[in-house]
């Protein structure tokens, strides 16, 4: 039951996680018209959330190991709150850059404390699935919070939106503090034993290996992918369907929501597929490097036929499919890296987790500069789509070749697996 409490308090957490994310994205025209800013400067607000990303991701992933995964949720949950009020203090571009560099320092070390946190619940077999389902609280964020924002942002001011999504954070954190748990009541003794013999120190020879290995060099790629895409789905997306496609706000809204709930079930029932093939073969390379590999190039496959017609439906279908199956590599990913070093899951996924954040500095950056030195925004946008694609194509085909190449099968008492 315990167990159960834990995945839902994490999905909620996604959720709110997600709309912080992303809020900025539905603010976009009117912060850039209030501050008067181009394409390029509000490329610079988006890119700015992930300047410090990684070293926070890092730090903070070594830091739950710790402190313990509960008390690092409920410090980044605290640290939200504070940063999303600040937002009746912002007057311009510098103090809009300031806020989403704290934003992205409090966000930075959420997905590998989530991945260390579940693993103290779930057996290897489920995580897949369970790592989805939590993730799916990103697209659920989407659903439930794009009408809404939008509604607020029109309604009531982007400043308001933004200090709403403060109070969610704050709610969160005081419903965990009561129920939240480190980990199983029966494994409370295996706590007091690891927390009398910690674990030994890791050395440089043995971390780099791994660090340095292919497979974890592809999982970087693929993932590395997977956040070029959602970067641009969170910063340049809304932008994207009413500039180009002529949506209005709320049409825009209802259109990311439905897009985003129907990506989000697909990258389940994805995910679910990889847990399956596990549990038969025993194998990372017959299971998530298959699912995750084959999801990619269908995704990037999809991102590029956003440019054969400027048609609505056809537009939002091929954006929702696009997501879909691109955004499901990261959880793929994450099981593989979570599985190299078991007793390190927290360092490895939160250097893994970091480092594709270069995506999110470089995305907004380069598809600001695309848009801004185009003809018109339809061809920049297209332009756009095509790299995107071309991203996932590329690097999911070189996952789908090589990751997990040399690896032998596991018997299922096996709770490891080589690293290379």
């Amino acid at each position: 039951m315990m167990a159960r409490i834990t995945m839902v308090m994490l999905f909620v957490l996604y959720m709110i996680n997600y709309a912080d994310k992303t809020i900025a994205g539905y603010s976009a025209v009117p912060i850039m018209k209030e501050f008067s800013l181009t394409q390029e400067e509000w490329g610079l607000v988006g890119s700015s959330f992930f300047w410090f990303f990684a070293i926070a991701g890092i730090l903070g992933a070594a830091l739950s190991d710790k402190i313990g995964t509960k008390k690092m949720l409920a410090i980044m949950a605290i640290s939200w709150t504070v940063v999303q009020f600040g937002a009746y203090a912002i007057a311009g571009l510098p103090m809009l850059v300031v806020a989403r560099v704290l934003l992205g320092i409090g966000e930075g070390p959420f997905w590998a404390t989530v991945v260390s946190h579940l693993n103290k619940w779930f057996p290897e077999e489920k995580r897949g699935l369970v790592y989805s389902t939590v993730n799916f609280g990103a697209f659920v964020g989407a659903v439930a919070s794009a009408p809404l924002l939008v509604y607020l942002i029109d309604t009531y001011g982007w400043r308001f939106s933004w200090g709403f999504m403060g109070a969610l954070s704050l709610i969160w954190f005081l419903i965990w503090l009561w129920v939240g748990k480190e980990r199983p009541a029966q494994s409370a003794e295996a706590s007091k034993s690891a927390a009398a013999a910690p674990l030994p120190k890791v050395t440089w020879s043995e971390i780099s290996g791994v660090f340095l290995s292919l497979t974890f060099v592809l999982c970087f790629l693929v993932y590395f992918a997977q956040i070029w895409g959602t970067t641009f789905a969170s910063v340049w997306e809304p932008a994207y369907l009413v500039q180009v496609i002529q949506l209005t706000n709320q049409e825009m809204a209802y259109s990311i929501a439905g897009t985003g709930l129907v990506a989000g079930l697909m990258t389940i029932l994805i995910s679910w597929g990889g847990d399956r093939l596990y549990k038969k073969h025993r194998s990372y390379r017959k299971s998530y490097v298959r699912i995750g590999g084959i999801s990619i190039i269908l995704g990037g496959i999809f991102f590029y036929s956003v440019t054969w017609f400027q048609s609505t439906a056809f537009v939002l279908i091929a954006l929702c499919l696009a997501k879909g199956f691109a955004f499901s590599v990261g959880t793929a990913a994450s099981v593989i890296v979570s599985s190299m070093m078991p007793l390190r899951t927290g360092l490895l996924v939160g250097v893994l987790s970091s480092l594709v954040t270069l995506a999110g500095i470089i995305s907004p950056l380069v598809t600001g500069s695309i848009v801004q030195n185009a003809p018109n925004l339809a061809a920049g946008f297209n332009n756009a789509m095509i790299l995107n694609g071309l991203i996932c194509l590329v690097f999911g085909i070189l996952f789908l070749l090589f990751a997990k190449k040399k690896e032998e099968r596991i018997e299922a008492s096996s709770p490891l697996i080589q690293a290379s």
